[in-house]
């Protein structure tokens, strides 16, 4: 029998044609709680499932995550790289119960056979277009095969609605998480995106408007990785969802900014946010990572286009790549101290598995932690070609201190003549990402 076919037989009567009870698991840490928003990945997993079976979720973030003895046929776990070992422990726990088990997720999908050692089954891509069907199917008869998977991206506009109804916690930020689109046309190499979602599709504008329309609050935010890299459809988007006097935030390519029309309709949609991933202001590095479409020399007129239009810019930011070197920090810091960015998000380079970059790092001897607990862009991973390890990690710690400091965020908001009216929103942003690093920084590094 093909490896991919092979069955994992498990304990339990034959229950084709039953209910079952069915436990879906966001397997994380807690989080703070006003760094905690509903995401859809498990309730879209609710939503494709037929009516009969009973569905719970439990959201490591803002619940305890407990296995009960009895009452659940199936439990289905998704995680990301760092938080696999807690994945896999959660796993272990099940099936001590005899509760089947199947794995989802990037790092699922990154390395199956890893994950296969854990679980009785995985689900590799998306488990909406037939996959999570034929699970419920194969766990209704009592037995899983090892792998699922589409032979076809599913077509979005068939998808059911997601059962947000499920998340009940009372911790999640008020925000309504909603997608347009999934995937994303570029091929970064150090971005785990293209391997989930293979290719980039989009929902018909009048689902993505009738998702909004249910909306519990008036904060959106779009949970696709490039809404805009379809200008089109962006603007028919933006044009549609205008009536409907939301505030909107989403995630962009920066360059999607010299489309002054896109940035425009943005605005009158109700759009006050966008996160783009900057990566870093030296073009060697973003050369060394297949990101050379970001235009560093028009950063900050693009930041500037967006901030006339009343829409805040928070950039992602990477340290490590192979163009860096010592004086990167301070480059850095001079530069977005002077470009009217609202805030950034600042991590160590991540060197997913099953990403061209995990390969090229491995294939040249470069890794140097291979505890997916450390895979969380707070610790050194990877060692530096421009500069020492230790000059990494000290640069970083000294960054990310001087950066989000009380003076620095002062400064800047001063600097970039902002109203009072916007101080709260600015410090809020700022302080969100300044806690949970210092904290997360002193359980890693002490």
């Amino acid at each position: 029998m093909q490896k991919n076919k092979a069955i994992a037989y498990l304990p339990g009567t034959n229950r084709a044609g039953n209910s079952l009870n069915i436990l879906l698991i966001d397997a994380q840490p807690r989080s703070l709680p006003f760094t905690t928003f509903r995401t859809l990945t498990l309730p879209r997993v609710a939503g494709a499932t037929p009516d009969k079976h009973h569905v719970q979720i439990i959201d490591g973030r803002v619940e305890n995550i407990e296995i009960p003895a009895h009452g659940v046929d199936l439990a289905g776990i998704t995680f990301s790289c760092n938080n696999a070992p807690l994945a896999y422990d959660i796993a272990r726990k099940a099936r001590d119960h005899g509760i089947m088990t199947i794995a989802g997720g990037t790092h699922t999908t990154a390395v199956p056979d890893e994950v296969l050692e854990h679980f009785d089954s995985v689900l590799i891509g998306e488990a909406e277009g037939g996959a999570w069907e034929n699970v419920l199917r194969d766990a209704e008869k009592g037995l899983l095969e090892k792998r699922y998977t589409n032979a076809t991206p599913p077509d979005l506009s068939s998808l059911s609605p997601p059962r947000l109804d499920l998340l009940r916690s009372m911790q999640y930020m008020t925000v309504y998480p909603v997608e347009a689109t999934r995937g994303c046309p570029n091929r970064c190499s150090f971005c785990f995106n293209r391997y989930i979602h293979p290719t980039y599709r989009k929902r018909p504008v009048s689902h993505v408007v009738d998702d909004i329309e249910l909306s519990d609050c008036n904060n959106i935010f779009f949970m696709d990785d490039n809404l805009t890299a379809d200008k089109k459809h962006a603007k028919e988007l933006f044009a549609a969802l205008h009536p409907l006097k939301k505030r909107l935030y989403f995630q962009m390519e920066l360059n999607a900014a010299e489309d002054e029309e896109l940035v425009c309709l943005a605005a009158q949609a109700g759009c006050r946010g966008i996160f783009a991933g900057l990566e870093s202001i030296n073009s060697a590095s973003l050369d060394s990572v297949s990101k050379s479409f970001n235009r560093i020399e028009r950063y900050k007129e693009q930041i500037a286009v967006l901030d006339r239009h009343g829409i805040f810019v928070v950039g992602g930011l990477i340290f490590g790549l192979d163009g860096d070197n010592r004086e990167v920090f301070n480059q850095t810091m001079e530069f977005l101290n002077n470009s009217g960015i609202f805030s950034v998000v600042v991590n160590l380079v991540i060197p997913y598995p099953g990403t061209e970059f995990h390969a090229q790092m491995q294939n040249e001897g470069r890794l140097l932690d291979l505890d997916y607990k450390s895979y969380t862009g707070y610790r050194l991973v990877v060692a530096p070609k421009g500069m020492s390890s230790e000059e990494l990690k000290k640069g970083y710690e000294n960054f990310t201190e001087e950066f989000y400091s009380v003076k620095n965020v002062m400064s800047r908001f001063r600097k970039q003549h902002r109203t009072l009216r916007q101080l709260p929103m600015y410090a809020a942003v700022n302080l969100a990402y300044r806690l949970p690093r210092q904290t997360k920084s002193r359980v890693l590094w002490g």
